[in-house]
């Protein structure tokens, strides 16, 4: 565990950061206020209160915060889940339940989840399953059925430019393709290169809006899908928003350009070195020049 040190968060929640990606698992504000802003509360879990069944991804498990948060409010409804996780680490989770910080913020039924999958990787519950699939996403991923489309997915590894593996427009790609007709796809990422991917697979992109007292962000995330929101849905709307015009002006700069991996295969160093040199022959506008016209610095 040398490389993950535990530390508390401001909400008082349990969160790591690795010393290995140089990155926390979580906003120094809260763990579990970060996986509420930026998965619980835009994936709007109401508007699947009629159906039957719900099928859901989460892409870097990680300690579990987005699945938990998500759980907690699932479990208390009459829809069948069916839970699929993708984690290379089984550490996090296994340090996360020795801690009672962590096992007080659950309610019984989802602590019994995340100690199925620590013991077994296998969940049930009543018609309830779920499976945690150890190993590299990037292949693990074939281990679920074709057949099966993803109503919710939740995309949260390190950021692109520690993990580009998990972010590569072939990644997107495949995970865009699971997507059910009415599923969203949803990240704290709000990179042009990200947003970009989402676009070339086909889906409609939406920005996480921040919370008023959060100033210093334009945005927290972003919420992809394949079906458009109403725009009087929309305009209602306090979780999901039409992107700005500063953000689609984003997508037309030089961070836009992907991160590739054709293999599946590649590590981040060639990742990252490939995407440099197809930025430095890019004609695309220079992104410093987009932040000087916004004046930001994110």
């Amino acid at each position: 565990m040398d490389d993950l040190k535990k530390h508390t968060t401001k909400d008082g929640s349990l969160s790591l950061y690795s010393t290995y990606y140089e990155e926390g698992f979580h906003d120094k504000d809260g763990a579990i206020k970060e996986s509420i802003a930026k998965y619980l509360l835009p994936a709007q879990l109401e508007q699947f209160s009629n159906t039957e069944k719900i099928v859901v991804l989460d892409v870097c498990m990680g300690l579990g915060y987005n699945t938990g948060c998500i759980l907690e409010k699932l479990l208390q409804s009459n829809i069948k889940i069916e839970w699929h996780g993708l984690e290379i680490d089984q550490r996090p989770l296994k340090l996360a339940l020795n801690e009672k910080t962590f096992q007080r913020i659950w309610s019984s039924k989802v602590l019994h989840f995340f100690n199925c999958l620590n013991k077994s990787g296998k969940w049930s519950e009543g018609f309830n399953e779920g499976t945690v699939h150890w190993g590299d996403a990037r292949q693990k991923i074939y281990e679920i059925q074709d057949s099966l489309s993803f109503d919710l997915i939740l995309l949260d590894p390190f950021s692109p430019q520690k993990c580009p593996e998990l972010w590569s427009e072939e990644f997107i790609s495949s995970l865009s393709k699971r997507l059910s007709s009415e599923g969203r796809l949803i990240t704290y990422s709000s990179a042009a290169s990200i947003r970009g991917s989402f676009k070339r697979a086909g889906l409609k992109i939406y920005s996480i809006p921040p919370s008023i007292n959060n100033h210093n962000k334009w945005s927290v995330g972003t919420v992809a899908m394949r079906k458009g929101i109403e725009p009087q849905c929309i305009s209602k709307n306090f979780y999901i928003k039409n992107l700005s015009t500063m953000e689609i002006e984003h997508l037309d700069t030089r961070s836009s350009i992907p991160y590739r991996d054709p293999t599946g295969k590649g590590n981040s160093k060639e990742i990252i070195s490939t995407r440099e040199i197809e930025q430095s022959k890019s004609q695309l506008i220079n992104t410093s020049s987009w932040r000087k016209r916004w004046n930001t610095a994110q």
